[in-house]
């Protein structure tokens, strides 16, 4: 895949932090239907499709960011 050994793999740091909330006694509920798909489908567009999975990675982290700063300001 062309994003592999980019420096944007998050799954052991995530994997860390879900430990570390177990640790602190925290449920951490399984993955469901909806994230799952999400995920399959990010992975598949990834792969297959690496134009688009950049314009929605962008535009997603785009609005978080943006979005987040808006909301600050108020």
């Amino acid at each position: 895949s062309e994003f592999k050994d980019t420096g944007l793999e998050r799954s052991e740091n995530l994997a860390k932090d879900l430990e570390w909330f177990r640790s602190q006694g925290h449920t951490i509920p399984e993955p469901s239907g909806p994230g799952t798909t999400y995920a399959a489908y990010l992975e598949e567009i990834s792969e297959n499709d690496p134009q688009s999975f950049i314009c929605h990675f962008y535009n997603t982290y785009f609005a978080h960011s943006a979005g987040g700063r808006m909301i600050g300001r108020k």
